[in-house]
């Protein structure tokens, strides 16, 4: 039971292996599940693959994820909508996440790009601020996910572009997406850090090639942490 069957997604043999530990009364509905990474090693999985089978979950209300406190069983997963259901929202996903980071590679380089040649000085001591606050809210073991939008809030206003700055703010909810909570680690908090650095440092040069390079390189590294 420690070993996952090859042939199954990572999907339904996560959803599978929570219910057996259900019938075999290990957790009842109420109780708290083990931390993520002793769940992962116990089912076999990446953290990754089982943030998304529960993010599906807590969509239908079998379980939910409590801030510091970790995640808890609702309901019994038996009476939880089928396992094609829950698959299906997860292929979904998966699916819009995929063109959301399609879309940022088409566009947030040219963004970058601009920015360069544009940016003041109060814009980039603002996206200082910004990563400052990344960086503090990481060592403090925070979770501030409104700071990277705002990041790349600040680089669009950046290209003194109004079509710009109001369709990437429009935007801004789809786009958000790819910085949930559930998509994030520890790991892709650095690197989001890292990448931002960098897109700093070519602003700061006035670089509008290092700049979309920087930002291509930024999105590609959100692309791995993401389904990797």
């Amino acid at each position: 039971m420690e070993k996952m069957v090859e042939s199954k997604s990572p999907y339904t043999a996560i959803i599978e292996r929570i219910r057996a530990m259900v019938v075999a009364g290990e957790i009842a509905p109420g109780d708290r599940l083990p931390p993520e990474r002793k769940l992962a090693e116990k089912f076999g999985v990446s953290r990754g693959h089982l943030r998304r089978a529960f993010q599906a979950l807590a969509e239908r209300g079998v379980i939910e994820s409590r801030q510091g406190d970790g995640t808890y069983l609702l309901s019994d997963v038996e009476r939880s909508p089928s396992v094609d259901g829950i698959l299906e929202a997860i292929r979904h996903q998966s699916d819009m996440l995929h063109e959301i980071i399609e879309f940022r590679q088409m566009v947030e380089p040219q963004i970058a790009a601009l920015a360069a040649k544009r940016i003041r000085r109060k814009s980039l001591d603002r996206l200082k601020i910004v990563v400052c606050d990344q960086q503090r809210a990481l060592i403090g073991g925070r979770q501030v996910d409104g700071l990277d939008a705002l990041f790349h809030r600040i680089l669009a206003e950046s290209t003194e572009n109004r079509v710009i700055s109001q369709v990437m703010t429009t935007i801004e909810m789809i786009l958000n997406q790819s910085r949930s909570g559930w998509l994030q680690s520890s790991d892709r908090r650095h690197a989001s850090i890292e990448g931002h650095l960098r897109i700093i440092d070519a602003l700061e040069a006035g670089d509008s090639e290092a700049a979309s390079q920087a930002m291509q390189e930024h999105i590609r590294a959100v692309e791995r942490h993401i389904f990797e």
